[in-house]
């Protein structure tokens, strides 16, 4: 992606949200300027009471000053409760406004990036979120007024606004030396933690085999010694903190009690009263505030910081997906011209300059040995991956650029490793659609001939399969997982592997869908090791190290494999072009490595 692709990317989904929140920022600073402005009336009415109604013995006075007062601090409430509702309205509208786009985002790098963290722009998103709706934005807007409080204080006497002067610088290098302090340990301790959690989900997802060999003890104590590791670290962290925090404490109190000591001398010395005493202790407490909360806030600030960061950095990696017209429903005829790809910060290509064509309700086997780039391959037909080079185009529309929406009513794809959702069968066939017949549920199992599987369960499609499809065996998800792929009204299917665990029954009705996906002319692309579910499909394509070994017929290319895979790499006739004659809508496959002849 370009570079001012990328400016235009964070300016229209991130940027551009931040910018619609500049007027709601605008009235709560201007509700923040009405609490602060209200804080002030507390010290105000200790500084009259004590040296004027006192002295005058003025009850109308002291009635007068109590009962403005009081409406004054209920205006303050008020105000105050207003601006917590307009941060959680403003959380609610970028949570809507932005969920949806992380969503996504955090799908295409579990999907693009393997082994990272792809909840991470959620969680990110969720931690810029709290950070502006709760009190780390707040002690941003309050933070100016402990300069005002403390200029007031200064007004009062000068040896006040000195004394809470050094009190808030030492405040803030408290401050800085716990950020300091804890930085380094507690980055370590988090990345480190983060990690453990991940070989902890990897043990979890291996339990059987972990049970079965007797590696427990093993694990326990691999992972025992690497939890110590980041307790350790937080330890070191959290020490650190609680002693700085101590010291900030103890020195604030010695702060107060240096307000009242210098102001009784002052009292004494006839140069203030009682009143102005009263009224500077209570305005220190307003005036250090911002310089006491920076202590714990400042790890938050610094963490939405840091998770806006990585927000922008995200969206840097991850490609924008074109936003595609509706298109009419395609007729299934698929051209693969010259494609290439390469996982992002890779060297190497996975697939090198791969082209082949198919027309409406061909059938292909793919095979070859491992690594050879096949699920790759999958992964681009059906629009997962953008190729770095080529196209794939269905009905002559590129299948990326494709309204995902729309595509996926013409599409079905079973993945190498069948994932289920957490819900019932019927759900999962639907591809968690609600509001769907249960016709066209019943004909996609039967389609994929399941619908006598299916009726076996418990409670038939009712049935609920919990967390991953946990409920069923590996080859009763992998069957629920073909129907999934065969429901609605695909044009193309393409099936990663789908008889890795199936019996011979299993095979046989796998067969069966295929021959009746032929004879309704959705185009179907089956990439299997085990040849014995290729004997229906009209042409095979041998895949070698990202290439096209060898392409043609069914019958043809299986006589030359004869259990051998694949043949060896030869020089391939020129594939044709998107352009070409051969890859027009109706066209046959191309000839060799393109298709048939």
């Amino acid at each position: 992606m370009a570079a001012n692709d990328q400016k235009k990317l964070e300016k229209d989904v991130l940027d551009k949200a931040l910018e619609k929140c500049k007027s709601v920022f605008i009235y709560v600073g201007c509700f923040s300027l009405a609490t602060n402005i209200l804080v002030m009336v507390l010290p105000l009415y200790s500084l009259q009471v004590l040296d004027r109604v006192l002295s005058s013995g003025s009850y109308s006075t002291l009635i007068f000053l109590t009962l403005i007062t009081c409406i004054l601090l209920i205006f303050l409430g008020i105000f105050s409760t207003i601006r917590a509702i307009v941060l959680i309205k403003l959380g609610e509208w970028m949570d809507k406004e932005l969920h949806a786009k992380f969503l996504s985002t955090t799908l295409t790098v579990a999907t693009l990036r393997p082994g990272v963290s792809g909840s991470q722009s959620m969680r990110d998103l969720l931690t810029v979120r709290q950070f502006m709706t709760g009190t780390g934005i707040n002690s941003m807007f309050d933070a100016p007024w402990g300069v005002i409080f403390l200029g007031v204080i200064f007004m009062i006497h000068w040896s006040m606004g000195v004394i809470l002067s050094i009190g808030a610088i030492t405040l803030l290098i408290l401050t800085m030396l716990n950020e300091a302090a804890m930085r380094k340990p507690l980055g370590d301790a988090n990345e480190k933690s983060v990690r453990n959690m991940g070989k902890l989900d990897l043990a979890m997802r291996n339990a059987e085999v972990i049970g079965a060999m007797g590696m427990e003890q093993q694990l326990v104590d691999r992972w025992g010694a690497d939890n110590s590791e980041v307790l350790k670290l937080q330890n070191v962290a959290s020490t650190r903190s609680a002693i700085i925090l101590s010291i900030s404490k103890t020195f604030r109190s010695f702060l107060q009690i240096a307000i009242y000591a210098f102001g009784a001398y002052h009292v004494l010395g006839h140069e203030m009263t009682v009143g102005s005493v009263i009224a500077c202790s209570i305005l220190s407490s307003r005036a250090l505030a911002p310089f006491e909360t920076s202590i714990s806030t400042w790890s938050t600030i610094d963490s939405a910081r840091k998770a806006y960061t990585r927000l922008k950095e995200t969206l840097r990696l991850v490609p924008e997906r074109p936003k595609g017209i509706s298109l009419p429903a395609p007729k299934g005829v698929l051209q693969v011209d010259r494609l290439v790809y390469a996982p992002q910060g890779a060297t190497k290509p996975i697939l090198k300059g791969v082209s082949f064509n198919l027309g409406a309700g061909d059938t292909l086997g793919i095979i070859g040995p491992s690594a050879a780039g096949k699920s790759t391959l999958a992964k681009l037909l059906v629009g997962i991956y953008r190729p770095v080079n080529g196209s794939v185009r269905l009905d002559s529309a590129d299948v990326y650029s494709w309204d995902r929406t729309q595509f996926g009513k013409y599409v079905g794809y079973l993945p190498q490793d069948v994932e289920l959702f957490a819900g019932k069968v019927k759900e999962n066939i639907a591809r968690m659609q609600t509001n769907v017949s249960d016709e066209s549920i019943v004909q996609a199992a039967q389609m994929a001939e399941v619908h006598d599987m299916v009726l076996h369960l418990a409670e038939g499609y009712e049935t609920d399969i919990g967390p991953a499809g946990m409920g069923l065996s590996a080859g009763q998800r992998q069957r629920v997982g073909l129907a999934r792929a065969f429901y609605g009204d695909p044009k193309l299917v393409v099936l990663d592997e789908p008889n890795a665990n199936l019996d011979d029954a299993g095979e046989q009705a796998l067969s069966r869908a295929i021959i009746a996906a032929k004879a309704k002319k959705i185009t179907t692309i089956v990439i299997s090791h085990r040849t014995s579910v290729l004997k229906h499909v009209d042409y095979v394509m041998v895949m070698q190290d990202g290439m096209v070994a060898d392409f043609g017929a069914a019958s043809d290319i299986m006589a030359k494999v004869t259990g051998k895979l694949p043949s060896p790499v030869k020089q391939l006739p020129k594939q044709p072009t998107a352009s070409s004659p051969a890859a027009k809508t109706d066209a046959p496959p191309a000839a060799a490595a393109g298709g048939k002849a």
